[in-house]
């Protein structure tokens, strides 16, 4: 955990690899985004701008990651690197959505959306076949206490 100046503790878990042999650097980086729950960042610290790691990120977890520099030098940089919550997005399957995002089955149920059959829906297509809005439905997947009864 970091502290600010002010006294307030950062609940951030910070991975300072300055004194790390370079070898293990990216190894222990990885294992440790790889370890973040959805939602979850970790504060990298590090002696160098690591935008190599910044490019093997892209190559290696493109999309799913999120990165934000929080210092940049000279001495020191520090970067938030998070993993953000599964994307809702039309194109995505019914049974892809329901699978990775908690409640997402109670809220189609709700909203009469077919998750069992229709899982290789795109929710597009099964917002149509229910004949729901596509924006009420994405939003009910992101708010669940908006899915109407």
């Amino acid at each position: 955990m970091e502290q600010c100046s002010c006294g307030h503790s950062d609940s951030r878990a910070v991975l300072d690899v300055r004194e790390m042999a370079p070898r293990v650097r990216h190894p222990k980086i990885f294992d440790t985004f790889d370890r973040l729950a959805p939602g979850e960042a970790f504060i990298l610290v590090n002696d160098h701008d690591p935008k190599p790691l910044f490019y093997q990120f892209q190559a290696e977890r493109a999309g799913a990651f999120r990165w934000q520099y929080l210092e940049e030098g000279p001495e020191t940089w520090r970067v938030e690197i998070a993993r953000p919550t599964a994307a809702i997005r039309p194109g995505r399957t019914v049974g892809d959505v329901v699978r990775d995002i908690p409640g997402a089955r109670e809220v189609m149920e709700k909203m009469g959306v077919n998750h069992c059959c229709g899982a290789g829906l795109t929710l597009r297509e099964a917002a149509a076949a229910a004949g729901v809005p596509l924006e009420d439905l994405l939003d009910a997947l992101t708010e669940p206490e908006k899915a109407r009864p």
